[in-house]
């Protein structure tokens, strides 16, 4: 199955209202301008805007995910997320943390993160990367109008 569109979350090419509800799940912190794309997705969304991300966990943890995957920008804290949900003229209804674990060779490998630098990376994440296995928190925001 391929894309139908394929744009910078920051510029989505759909009419204003096109969508009962927009989903952005494990996207984000790949994104170069979150507010602006969180506009973007409160513009074409009629109802409602789900968020789902990797949530900020420190410095280390950023340092990390930047050395493992290039493309990754940053993770934000719930205060920021819901600072970008109230300029987007939205309100948050619900937010939820939760912890996801996964196993961290796979994680490394999927970005070609091996060597020193996977290392290195795993020596950043400290005790989230544990027996094999990668823990980070993640948030969870339903945003309305």
């Amino acid at each position: 199955m391929g894309p139908d569109v394929i744009c910078r979350a920051e510029d989505v090419p759909f009419a204003d209202g096109s969508f009962d509800v927009v989903a952005c799940r494990t996207a984000a912190h790949h994104f170069a301008d979150v507010p602006a794309a969180v506009r973007e997705m409160a513009r074409v969304a009629r109802d409602r805007v789900l968020l789902v991300d990797t949530e900020f966990m420190g410095e280390n943890v950023e340092r990390a995910e930047a050395l493992r995957d290039p493309s990754h920008v940053r993770n934000y804290t719930e205060a920021e997320w819901r600072g970008f949900v109230e300029q987007a003229g939205l309100h948050v209804v619900a937010v939820e943390h939760f912890e996801h674990s996964f196993d961290l060779a796979a994680w490394l490998a999927r970005t070609g993160c091996d060597g020193e630098e996977a290392e290195r990376a795993v020596e950043l994440l400290g005790d989230r990367a544990r027996d094999g296995r990668l823990t980070l928190r993640k948030i969870a925001i339903e945003a309305a109008r």
